[in-house]
């Protein structure tokens, strides 16, 4: 008996149907992109589902290449349409008018998968060889961090804390009053599971616990190049090297143009820097996210809207990056340093 064949769909035949509205939105997207030089041709992609997702992709390849080979953070990039009135659109959730006419573009960015790495080993480390110089090296990296590649440090977890478990207050005792009254074994057993004010004393140093009054990034900066200079012994590659980092991370022009709107709670980290493998620091974390998760949240880092009548204005943020490009790049070299060293 012949066995019967089974009809084939051709490769040219696309996967997916799209709405002609979402079609024409993406080829005025797509021109618009094109006009304003926004990548290189060997960027563009073989294949693609669509003319809007080739240029996502483009622009991803883009981005990574000017940022460079990384060891710990994985940056993701978007593409947004907005109609004229400033509506978002979503293919899924809110099908386009027959007359959807796109106004702007949206460009925004964000951490594809955060993960943690321990540094507190090297961070101490540092102050060993040169007294204050993790403090220093912690401090830079989150100031500098907070407006390009926002991380989740010891003291963001300190202060997280005192909302998500105490009430706002400084120590657990409040949420205890509230929870057991003066039942001292429910207050026992309460304290047993929670995270308490010794649990964040036990996990991190008083230096990192909190944002040090008065220190700016010029003096961070001049520590820094004394720490450099005096650094020249054969077993000091290392602790030189995340000096330099730091120096040259410090010395970065960055502030918030590009920080979102943010609407809810902020989850958008691009790293959990806990102080040793495991501890406290990753439970506060996943803690916030579940909290985030019920309500409004917001885990997009940087955006940028782009008028469609407008293509030197792509060029002109693409310039205005340059700066956070380099940053992201450093704040990973000391990450890696950090967290992979032989201290």
């Amino acid at each position: 008996m012949t066995a019967l064949a089974l009809p084939r769909i051709g490769a040219q035949v696309p996967r997916t149907i799209a709405p002609g509205p979402l079609l024409a939105a993406n080829a005025t997207v797509s021109r618009f992109l094109v006009e304003a030089e926004a990548f290189d041709e060997a960027d563009i992609p073989a294949t693609w589902p669509d003319s809007l997702s080739a240029c996502q992709q483009a622009l991803d390849r883009w981005i990574k290449r000017q940022i460079g080979p990384l060891h710990c953070l994985n940056p993701r990039f978007g593409l947004h349409l907005l109609s004229c009135d400033g509506d978002y659109f979503s293919t899924f959730t809110n099908p386009p008018k027959r007359q959807f006419e796109v106004g702007a573009v949206e460009a925004s960015w964000g951490e594809y998968h955060e993960q943690e790495w321990a540094v507190g080993g090297g961070l101490a480390a540092l102050s060993r060889r040169v007294p204050g110089l993790g403090l220093v090296v912690l401090h830079v990296l989150r100031r500098q961090s907070a407006w390009v590649y926002p991380l989740f440090t010891p003291d963001i977890a300190c202060d997280v804390a005192t909302y998500l478990y105490w009430c706002g207050e400084d120590d657990e005792e409040t949420a205890l009053d509230m929870h057991c009254g003066e039942d001292e074994e429910a207050r026992a057993a309460m304290r047993e599971e929670m995270v308490r004010k010794a649990s964040l004393e036990a996990a991190y140093p008083a230096w990192a616990r909190r944002w040090p009054r008065g220190l700016e990034l010029p003096q961070c900066a001049r520590f820094l190049r004394r720490a450099v200079k005096r650094l020249r012994a054969p077993g000091d590659q290392t602790v030189r090297a995340v000096a330099e980092d730091a120096l040259a991370l410090a010395g970065l022009d960055v502030d918030d143009t590009f920080r979102p709107d943010i609407d809810g709670e902020f989850v958008g980290f691009g790293a959990v820097l806990s102080w040793t493998e495991g501890d406290v620091t990753t439970r506060i974390y996943d803690d916030l996210l579940n909290l985030a998760h019920q309500g409004e949240y917001c885990e997009t880092m940087g955006e940028f809207r782009l008028p469609l009548d407008d293509p030197g204005a792509f060029a002109a943020w693409q310039r205005a990056m340059a700066g956070r490009f380099e940053a992201i790049r450093r704040i990973d070299a000391l990450i890696h340093r950090l967290s992979a060293g032989d201290w």
